[in-house]
């Protein structure tokens, strides 16, 4: 049997034990997967502990994302552009890191058909979520990319971005709006992170919140008529590509397709 799990400062209501224990289930995988909370001086420890005990890999969640990558052997190239870790595989001893949230945000558009090519996006925040989405952005052609926080920053990295402050985008409109704060997860659900009246001026909305399902940005969303997806889809995208790195092989979009299926009903429970 192999062993696998997650590092973590707090890990108490963490949803993925359950998620890949259904995975490798589904896979036909023997594995096991647990919990490894533990404070921020242990985080070195705690990456040894791999190899010492030969566990197999590890996801990683705050605070721990951008920290863990010292310690590693190896960098993927996208982890490596993002700044942030999020998937630890252990072979043979050598640590190498990746980020598995890419491939499950991008799971969004697959399965609408949606495209970024030529289109005008606003991300409503600028922390690690944000990075890995407008990274996302970036490699797949938008057009422009508006970053709305409580502060502005100057974009000077890329001509194609911009930064607003919530108080000075009151007019902003465009194709995608995504919200990558914590602004309506549970237990604050009756927050939105901007005024309604913004939403009508965007053909799509993504919230990449998962807990509640749908927040308030996304029944705001759906009572204008707008399509929206909340962020379900990229926890079971990222936690499902972790598993193909752990165990070298690709799984079939039947297997995320149930889960995703299955996990609607599970939530909604």
């Amino acid at each position: 049997m192999k062993f696998y799990g997650l590092f973590g400062e707090k890990l108490t209501h963490s949803l993925s034990p359950q998620l890949h224990k259904e995975i490798y289930k589904r896979a036909g995988i023997n594995a096991a997967y647990k919990t490894f909370p533990f404070p921020p001086d242990q985080l070195h420890q705690a990456v040894n502990s791999l190899k010492i005990l030969s566990i197999s890999g590890t996801n990683v969640t705050i605070p721990y994302k951008k920290a863990v990558m010292p310690f590693l052997d190896k960098i993927d190239p996208v982890a490596q552009k993002l700044g942030v870790v999020n998937t630890i595989a252990n072979k043979d001893g050598k640590l190498t890191g990746y980020n598995t949230d890419y491939d499950g945000f991008d799971l969004l558009f697959k399965r609408r058909s949606w495209s970024v090519q030529d289109k005008d996006v606003t991300v409503l925040g600028t922390g690690g979520s944000s990075q890995m989405v407008v990274a996302y952005l970036k490699d797949h052609g938008a057009r422009s990319i508006t970053l709305v926080s409580r502060s502005v920053k100057e974009a000077v990295e890329d001509e194609r971005l911009r930064y607003l402050t919530y108080e000075d985008s009151a007019e902003i409109s465009g194709h995608f709006l995504i919200n990558t704060t914590p602004v309506g997860m549970y237990p604050n659900a009756d927050s939105c992170p901007v005024d309604p009246a913004v939403i009508s001026r965007f053909d799509a909305l993504i919230d990449l919140i998962y807990n509640p399902m749908e927040t308030v940005f996304l029944k705001e969303a759906r009572e204008r008529g707008k399509p929206g997806v909340n962020g379900l889809e990229m926890l079971i995208g990222q936690a499902v590509r972790a598993a193909e790195i752990w165990e070298d092989q690709t799984f079939p979009e039947e297997l995320t397709d149930s889960l995703i299926k299955d996990y609607e009903q599970w939530k909604g429970a």
